[in-house]
């Protein structure tokens, strides 16, 4: 059951993938906007709106690298809403961050990163994660584990920045019924570094 949510997530991932709404430019200005402080006050701050989603990570597993550079942003594909990102030529290669809430979250969030099968699917303050490659039969994947660390989302304004370093990813080796490519030096965990920045 836990493979077949796993394989479920990763190509929705994939499907929704090809209607990301990135790598879109704004017209440059800068609005003010109120924004809550934690005291009740509110106080004004910029609210950058011109900018180009996109997303540039690298996962290291011992002494190989991947990258996935391209289009990212906010989607909500079979009730899942997720942070996705797909690379700009391999397109199925995905990274996607799963939500339990229903829009980015309006000022800086700090989340505790869960495996899959931990996520219940209510709680506002997790999330899981994957970073995958499925081409025909065969899959590449790491997943995060209740102890991948955490994640936090910087909002300024419309902007919102992922990093990502520090986070650890499990490598998936029982791949279903697809093909495992998880081997070798990629076998190994996958530690995560670089960015997503995309606007709300």
């Amino acid at each position: 059951m836990k493979h077949l949510k796993i394989n479920t997530i990763l190509l929705l991932a994939m499907v929704v993938s090809t209607s990301l709404i990135a790598c879109k430019k704004k017209n440059e200005s800068t609005t003010t906007t109120p924004t809550s402080t934690s005291g009740g006050t509110t106080t004004s701050s910029p609210t950058p709106t011109t900018g180009v989603s996109i997303a540039n990570i690298t996962i290291t597993t011992g002494s190989v690298t991947t990258k996935l550079t391209g289009p990212c942003g906010w989607a909500v594909a079979g009730g899942v809403n997720y942070i996705g990102a797909n690379d700009q030529t391999l397109t199925q290669r995905v990274c996607a961050i799963n939500f339990n809430i229903s829009n980015p979250p309006s000022q800086t969030t700090t989340y505790s990163i869960v495996a899959s099968a931990s996520n219940n699917g209510t709680s506002a303050n997790i999330i899981d994660m994957s970073f995958a490659e499925i081409a025909g039969n065969s899959s590449l994947a790491w997943n995060s584990t209740n102890s991948s660390g955490s994640i936090t989302l910087v909002v300024s304004g419309n902007k919102v920045t992922v990093n990502l370093a520090g986070i650890t990813l499990a490598a998936q080796t029982n791949s279903g019924f697809f093909t495992n490519l998880n081997v070798g030096e990629l076998a190994k965990p996958g530690v995560l570094s670089g960015t997503l920045v995309f606007y709300k």
